[in-house]
């Protein structure tokens, strides 16, 4: 398989546009919520939206590539668990997440932007360092991995100043990353089925 039939074959199974568009603008939107003062316009936030399109699809593909030798076992049907060699993803993860950054630079608090980025990579990193990959730990996985989602909302926040009020930033990532662990419990059979067997167990 060619570098771009294993890109469009990777978009269309796990990097699904249906989905991750309406999550960047979702995340865009709470970030404008966390800056009481802003004036961004539409522009501003779709930009955000972008720039969270970006970040989320990079950060995806990592997820993917680090569960790759898992799913030649438990998803052996996955593409990137059949792809012959995976450095094209590799390489789409890294100008991703090189262009989405780039774009961070040029905004209002850049560096607290790109620590909000850096602590979420971090925090990843930790964990595909530290996990264990038996079925028992994979409701805590989906907890660890959707830190990452009011991180980048953080760092996408249009006009992003200093009279931002820490309480209600706390609020806003508190409650988006409360309704995407609710999501990944509503969308993820695997995950339904555990907590089912677990209250099934006396």
């Amino acid at each position: 398989m060619s570098a771009l039939r294993l890109i469009a074959a990777y978009f269309w199974e796990r990097a699904r546009l249906r989905l991750f568009l309406p999550l960047s603008l979702v995340l865009a939107i709470a970030g404008r919520w966390m800056v009481v003062s802003s004036s961004a316009s539409l522009n501003d936030v779709a930009l955000g939206a972008l720039q969270a399109l970006g970040l989320t699809l990079a950060f995806r593909i990592w997820d993917d590539l680090e569960d790759c030798e898992v799913d030649r076992v438990r998803h052996p049907k996955r593409v990137v668990a059949n792809a012959v060699s995976v450095a094209p993803l590799y390489l789409l993860g890294l100008v991703l997440m090189t262009i989405s950054i780039a774009s961070l630079v040029g905004e209002s608090f850049a560096f607290h932007r790109l620590a909000a980025v850096s602590i979420a990579a971090a925090i990843l990193s930790v964990w595909y360092g530290a996990r264990s990959r038996d079925e028992q730990h994979h409701a805590l996985a989906e907890h660890v991995l959707a830190v990452k989602y009011p991180l980048i909302a953080y760092a996408v926040a249009p006009e992003l100043t200093s009279d931002a009020v820490t309480l209600r930033i706390g609020i806003v990532l508190a409650v988006l990353y409360v309704l995407i662990c609710v999501y990944e419990y509503a969308d993820d059979v695997e995950l339904r089925q555990l907590f089912t067997s677990r209250r099934s167990v006396p």
